[in-house]
């Protein structure tokens, strides 16, 4: 550095009385000085000593060195290497200004204004590059163009992963920085507008990080949830669109809303949702798509905040057990679906002081929840959406409570995987068609079993959830194994019935279909038993009617409605399942056709084909044997299972295989035999093809009696499949 400011200091003394030999001398001199510099500034990179490289360049830059451009590179370089940006991008601009035609100080200029923060200038600096390299001259320069990524080709793949992070979000979610409700574009806008969209851009000028711009972009979507009992002027959708959420009025829901909000944004989300103002309920399809889809939100979502507005601090044990928030039907689903989960009091101080990440986790607020619903943790983390364990999910439901008498279904969409039409005003029918898409789906008969009153969708449907708050056991006959069911067995195989009546009886049970609902309409397989004249009494527990019947014998009914009045009574088993030893077997969700106009009950001899779907094979209306065949991977015909065709399939049935069928006709005789529940149904007196159920507020426990040959052929005679209305 002292021959440098030596020579620096010769040449201004020599000033204008140079000559040629000075001349050339002085040139000889700054070329060899100056390559000699540049060299050191290489080695001091390298050694990562990057002041030095700076002075080194620096000294090589004074003495006007024919090869300045390189030398503005690497000082540019050098300063970037120590965050000293405004450096970097003066030597950059200067690489510019020699050479506007060179991609070179476009690309330190773009790196130049990405460290210093400058997104968007880098990304025009960048695509500037791109394009001075695609115009140059030089085929090293063009390929090199090849090893970059065009920003734009970036911004496409972070937006194809918003697409994908927002598509099973809410419609509607309000931004907590800003307090703004944002519809799908809004939320999809958001993300360009944060540094880190920008940073993903510039960053990745050779390669593009799916992985990493997944995660960062699931990162900012993360939303949270609000479950609350709904109040008296609860800040709703056409108000909160108007105005910042921070902004609205000092009210009770108002500041419950704001401090749902404020709690969310400092945990670090950007979105909450509440069911109060993010849904725009004067829109149809709108309400429709979110009472279809709430419970998938409230499974999405990172982190569900529960206000308990009347426990008051401080909190104590049992308290959440009492807390209104345990009534409500919608609650259920909100905590069932939600991964973790956050109790807070009234005063938004956490509920018993539980300072944990997840409440679901707290062994305090299981064992609260436990009492609460009266069931097992682990139970209740084993149900899952869908159709598995219908009765159990009903009977939870039945203990909740509604403001509108709709939601008594709509709440539990989400909890059965089923979609439905969303019409406040139905009513009680809003049940009885969630009920019947359940039965059609599943051929789940433990949905009949049930005392009290009929709805208006179907008689066979109640008016009210709450008569699954008991289990069907009373309905369902009790399961005969083992033992039992062996000394029942060889007392039906030394009796005089007919074995190949037994089989005859097992095969029209078998090849019954399962239960489906064709609009309002069930079609109902059943043992039918035609009561004889009704006669009437009273007895301490009220009034008592009887009648006889060739199997059951003498039957007593409890009911405060007047059945003498009615032409002709039929009690019915309708619990094929239990006889043929079989659960019931679900299928996937599907629409309830619509009302056939088929209204002729009919004997298994000639079952009547049901419409489904177009093009497709109806699930509901298969027999029973055809629907586990279905789910066991096998081919199927109208009425029989089969396997594809093979060598032994071809074969004639094997003395086993008859064995085998006769054991479970006698089987099926042996349950016959059990109590059960019988539904007592009368003739329909607009349509007399179809029936009605007579609900009674009391079991209807009856037992055929002893099997005489003459009761078997009536057996026989009873399978039916009914229409009931």
């Amino acid at each position: 550095m002292d021959a440098t400011e030596c020579f620096h200091e010769m040449a201004s003394e020599w000033g204008q009385e140079m000559d040629r030999e000075r001349e050339k001398w002085i040139a000889d001199f700054q070329s060899r000085c100056g390559a000699k510099l540049e060299d050191l500034g290489d080695l001091a990179m390298n050694a990562r000593q990057h002041n030095e490289a700076i002075a080194r360049y620096s000294a090589a830059l004074s003495l006007k060195s024919i090869n300045s451009q390189a030398l503005f590179v690497k000082r540019s370089k050098a300063h970037a290497n120590m965050g000293l940006w405004n450096g970097a991008l003066n030597d950059a601009n200067q690489v510019i200004s020699l050479d506007p035609s060179s991609p070179l100080g476009y690309e330190r200029r773009h790196a130049a204004l990405r460290g210093g923060g400058c997104s968007d200038d880098a990304i025009v600096a960048f695509q500037t590059m791109l394009s001075k390299m695609a115009q140059s001259s030089d085929p090293e320069i063009r390929d090199r163009s090849r090893r970059y990524v065009d920003p734009v080709q970036t911004e496409v793949t972070i937006r194809g992963a918003i697409e994908n992070a927002i598509r099973e979000s809410p419609l509607v979610l309000i931004n907590t920085n800003s307090g703004r409700l944002l519809d799908k574009s809004g939320q999809s806008l958001s993300f360009e507008s944060q540094p880190i969209f920008h940073e993903l851009v510039t960053s990745m000028t050779t390669d593009i990080d799916r992985v990493r711009i997944e995660q960062e972009v699931a990162q900012y979507y993360r939303y949270a949830t609000f479950s609350h009992k709904w109040e008296d002027n609860e800040p709703l959708f056409e108000k909160v669109i108007q105005i910042v959420v921070y902004d609205l009025e000092e009210s009770p829901t108002d500041d419950k809303l704001k401090m749902f909000c404020k709690i969310v944004c400092d945990a670090g989300f950007y979105w909450a949702w509440s069911d109060t103002c993010c849904i725009n309920k004067a829109d149809p399809s709108v309400l429709q798509e979110a009472l279809v889809s709430m419970f998938q939100w409230y499974q999405r979502s990172t982190i569900t905040i529960v206000l308990l507005r009347d426990i008051c601090s401080p909190s104590r044990h049992g308290d959440l057990v009492m807390s209104i928030w345990n009534t409500r039907a919608w609650t259920f689903q909100e905590y069932h679906a939600s991964k973790v989960v956050r109790f807070y009091n009234k005063d938004w101080t956490l509920y018993r002081n539980i300072d944990i990440p997840n409440h679901k986790e707290s062994p305090e607020i299981i064992s609260e929840m436990e009492e609460a619903t009266g069931v097992s943790a682990r139970a209740l983390m084993a149900l899952r959406p869908g159709l598995e364990d219908i009765r159990e999910k009903l009977r939870l439901a039945s203990t909740r409570q509604t403001t509108r008498v709709e939601d008594a279904a709509y709440s539990l969409l989400g909890i059965f995987s089923l979609s439905l039409p969303v019409v406040y005003g139905d009513g009680d029918r809003a049940l009885g068609q969630l009920l019947a898409q359940l039965l059609t789906s599943s051929g789940d008969t433990s949905i009949l079993a049930w005392t009290g009153r009929s709805g208006n969708f179907n008689s066979c449907l109640p008016t009210n959830i709450v008569v699954f708050s008991e289990l069907p056991t009373s309905h369902i006959p009790r399961a005969t194994t083992g033992a039992e069911m062996e000394t029942k067995m060889t007392r039906i195989r030394t009796s005089s019935l007919n074995l190949t009546l037994l089989v005859a009886l097992y095969d029209r049970l078998k090849e019954l279909p399962v239960p489906l609902f064709v609009g309002k309409r069930m079609k109902l397989p059943c043992l039918v038993f035609k009561l004889g004249p009704v006669s009437a009494s009273l007895s301490a527990s009220g009034q008592v009617f009887r009648a006889k019947t060739s199997a059951l014998g003498t039957v007593g009914i409890r009911t405060t409605g007047d059945l003498s009045r009615l032409d002709s009574l039929y009690l019915v088993h309708p619990w094929i399942d239990f006889l043929l030893d079989q659960q019931p077997v679900g299928s996937v969700t599907k629409t309830i056709p619509q009302d056939s106009n088929d209204d002729q009950s009919s004997l298994i001899g000639d079952l009547p084909t049901f419409p489904g779907p177009p093009d497709t094979t109806s699930a509901a209306s298969q027999t029973r044997t055809a629907r586990l065949a279905s789910r066991l991977g096998l081919s199927f015909g109208a009425r029989t299972a089969t396997r594809p065709p093979d060598a032994a399939s071809l074969q004639p049935p094997s003395t086993l295989e008859q064995m085998d069928k006769q054991m479970r006709a006698l089987q099926v005789i042996a349950r016959l035999r059990q109590p059960f529940g019988a539904l007592l149904l009368t003739r329909d007196l607009g349509n007399v093809a179809a029936y009605r159920r007579v609900a009674s507020e009391s079991l209807i426990t009856v037992q055929v009696e002893e099997i005489t040959p003459t009761i078997l052929n009536k057996l026989v005679d009873s399978v039916r499949v009914l229409d009931v209305l």
